[in-house]
């Protein structure tokens, strides 16, 4: 399987980054900007535009429960 590095600095601040529950793992933000960055460059790359590229990838409703290509739910 082709593989992915993602370099991230994290900083501590008094502010909770947008979005973020108060308890929350800051790594969860961290992951979550590496995959929607990831869906935004491959979708430049396929001429889609970036909704139309994660709307053709959700799961629909009929599909639950969901499992991976690896079996996990």
């Amino acid at each position: 399987f082709p593989t992915a590095i993602c370099a991230v600095d994290g900083i501590y601040t008094n502010k909770a980054p947008g979005g973020v529950a108060y308890r929350c793992s800051f790594r969860v933000t961290e992951a979550a900007y590496c995959i929607e960055r990831g869906m935004d460059i491959l979708a430049q790359k396929l001429g889609m535009d970036p909704a139309e590229l994660r709307l053709k990838n959700f799961i629909r409703k009929e599909q639950f429960p969901y499992h991976s290509a690896l079996g996990w739910e």
